[in-house]
Formats: C-alpha cells, structure tokens, sequence
C-alpha cells in the first residue's frame, strides 16, 4: 500500500481513486480554503502555506504518521510548493525552477524564447502604463492582456486598440486583486500583455517521467472560445474529442507541446499544454503541471485512458500508461452569460437534463445570484459533459445545446 501526499486542496474523484486502488493518502490542506470545522476533517492536516517553516512544522506532524511514498498537486496556486516540499522529501517531483515556469507565464515566456524552436509569441511584463503603451507602438493590434498566475480564462482581455487596452489595463488593476485573493491567495499578482496568436485553439496532455522524457497523449482536443459562439468575453466554452485535425497537424502539436515542456525543464510531473495552430505553425499559450480540466473524465469515457492512474505512476517515479483502447466522442461545455447580472436560470433545462448524451450536469450559482463574465474574473455559471457511443445521438445532443441552452440574466 502506498501514501500520496496531496499538497493545498484535491477533489473527491482523486481521493476515491486513491482508496479504490488499495491506498492510502493525507492532505496538506491549505488554511485558507477550509470553512469545515477542524473536527470534520479526515486524512487532513491544516497548515499555512504563506509559511515555509509552518509547512515543514506541518510536514514533520505528518512523517510521524505516515511514510509518504508520492506527492501529488492538482491546482495550479500550490504546484511551486508541491515541488519544494518533493525536493524536501527526496521523492519524484517538479525540479522547482520548472514549478515556477509553470506557474508563471512572463518566466514561461522567457524559457520558450531561448529553446531551439519558436514556441510563444511576444510579451511584456506590464507595471506601469508607459511599458503598455512602449509594447503596444511595437506590435500589431490585437493584443493579450492577461495575469500571469491565473487559471480559466480570468481577467484575460483581448484588445482592439489603444483605447481598449488603457481602459482594460484600469479595469484589470481595479480586479486583480480581489480576484487573486479568492482563487490564488499565495500567488503574488503580475500583468503581461502579449501579441495575439490568431487561429484554432487545442490542447493535449502528458507525463513527463523522472528523467524528463514527455509521453504526450495521442489524443488532441479541440476548443471553441466564447468569441466563436457571439460572446464578448476570452473563456473556453467547448473542449471535444475525438479531434477533427488531420494526423499530421496532431503530430506537430505533440512535437510542439514536447518541445515545450523540455524547455521548461519539467520532470516527474502531469503537464496541460494549450496550444494554437498559427500560420505559421503550431504555438503554446501555456502549459499547467497537472491533468487537465475534467481530462480524467474526457480520456476515461472517451479513449479509456485512467489519468488519475498514471498521476499516481509518475508521482512514484514509474512509467505512465497513455496508449487508448476507444476513441468514442465527448464534449465538456462551460456557459457563461453573455451579459453579467443576476442568475434567472438556463434555458431549455428541462428539455436539456432529457438528453441520452448527458453524463454530467451541474449549475454553480442559485437564482438572484450575480454571474458575470470570465474577463470580470467569474467562473462558469454552468458545466455540462457529454458522451454517447452513438455518434449520430451525442452530434445531436450537442447541436441541440449550441442551439437552445444558454445562461439566462437580468
């Protein structure tokens, strides 16, 4: 039986996994994303990760219990910890100057500029407005203007011109703070602005075992943005297997997601690498050390992939397992309103929860509550997972959703 150390917070898909597999965990739960009274908590240590000496004070409580064998990370706000306290505990792990490319985009930038190949497109860490102004005389409009340590689309604006930008960098100063203080408390703010990439956007995942050789996934995922469907607003709305590139395309965006994740020096780790496909060929917006968003259920219901398994091999310094067995259709849909204000409800819903293709449903906000856009720093209102063997039903399920289900306001 084994021990895998879960460093901030999980989810409980990971933990049951754990248990089902025959083994065992604890979790070095961050302080401040815990309401439950400590009583409540099980396998948990509390600890405050704003502190070097409190985690290992923490660590030390946990050592006299168990004998950890593998440490994992799943959100992005602890990965630069999770590495450090794998370096500490001499187990697999992150080499920490990848964990903090990883977690930073300006640094992430500046590693895929000196590879071999050309990775990213130009950037500009942004303090004051003069460097903004500097960066925008250089570049052609559009333009990116983004954090660099956050997740999900938030805070990120896509710019048309001078008087966009100066108007969205005043409003991103006004956000970025509240906003780094709900979803990434240990993370220091920093703003970059970038040259727009234009093109299909996609993505795949990968293992990265402990001598740092990438095993990318066979299997790419296409994206729709809030743009394609008439949103103002930069978040993901559809991310579908199987992908509809040609095998050449999907061969490059494996050799350019590969290429990446060696520039980064990232070993012992899961890596997310979103990409978009240039005129110039294939470029990576970034790339996240862990699965994926929802990758576990995508890859498990539609290639037969167990992404939570091979997390686990790599976190022990095993070899990970990516070959597929099915190759059947799945789509995870995230509906956001396309005008901020108070939740009413989602349209067609009952006609919606009907569907032969609907694996998973859930609505994160309660009526009268205010919802707004990924740009102004909000989550999703809904998400929603399909998956049929019938391709005809799951392209009809889907059709019907593009067509009719949407985030209702007033």
């Amino acid at each position: 039986m084994k021990t895998f150390l879960i460093v901030g917070k999980s989810f409980q898909a990971l933990r049951q996994h754990i248990i089902n597999n025959g083994d065992t965990y604890v979790t070095l739960k961050d302080v401040q994303s815990t309401t439950k009274p400590l009583r409540q908590l099980k396998r948990v240590v509390l600890c405050d990760f704003t502190s070097w000496g409190t985690i290992l004070e923490s660590l030390n409580m946990i050592k006299n219990k168990y004998t950890i064998d593998g440490v994992l990370v799943i959100y992005e706000s602890y990965v630069h910890k999770a590495a450090m306290i794998a370096d500490h505990l001499g187990l697999p792990g992150l080499p920490i100057e990848a964990s903090k490319a990883c977690t930073d985009k300006a640094i992430m930038r500046q590693k895929f500029s000196d590879a071999d190949i050309e990775l990213s497109p130009d950037y500009c860490v942004v303090n004051r407005e003069d460097q903004l102004l500097d960066f925008a005389k250089n570049h052609d409009f559009p333009l990116i203007l983004k954090p660099a340590n956050l997740v999900k689309s938030l805070l990120v604006y896509k710019n048309h011109n001078e008087q966009e930008l100066l108007a969205n960098y005043e409003n991103m100063k006004e956000l970025i703070g509240p906003t780094y203080k709900k979803y990434a408390p240990n993370q220091k703010p920093k703003i970059i602005v970038e040259e727009f990439m234009e093109g299909s956007i996609h993505s795949v995942d990968a293992f990265i075992d402990k001598e740092g050789t990438p095993h990318i996934l066979n299997q790419v995922v296409d994206y729709q943005t809030g743009y394609d469907i008439g949103h103002d607003d930069n978040f993901h709305y559809s991310r579908m297997l199987p992908s509809r590139l040609d095998k050449k395309t999907i061969t490059e965006i494996q050799e350019t997601a590969a290429a990446g994740c060696m520039a980064l020096g990232m070993k012992s780790s899961p890596a997310h690498i979103e990409i978009i496909l240039t005129k110039k060929g294939a470029r990576i917006v970034e790339i996240g050390a862990r699965n994926g968003g929802y990758r576990e259920r995508m890859h498990g219901l539609a290639n037969n992939i167990d992404m939570f398994r091979n997390t686990l091999l790599i976190a022990l310094g095993e070899q990970p397992n990516t070959e597929a067995s099915s190759n059947y259709p799945c789509a995870v849909l995230e509906l956001f309103p396309k005008s901020s204000g108070k939740f009413k409800y989602i349209s067609h819903e009952k006609d919606l929860r009907k569907l032969s293709s609907l694996n998973y449903y859930s609505v994160k906000y309660t009526i009268g509550d205010y919802v707004g856009k990924s740009s102004e720093g909000y989550k999703m209102a809904a998400v929603l997972i399909l998956h049929n063997r019938d391709i005809y039903q799951f392209n009809q399920d889907l059709s019907f959703i593009n067509n009719y289900v949407a985030v209702i306001t007033e």
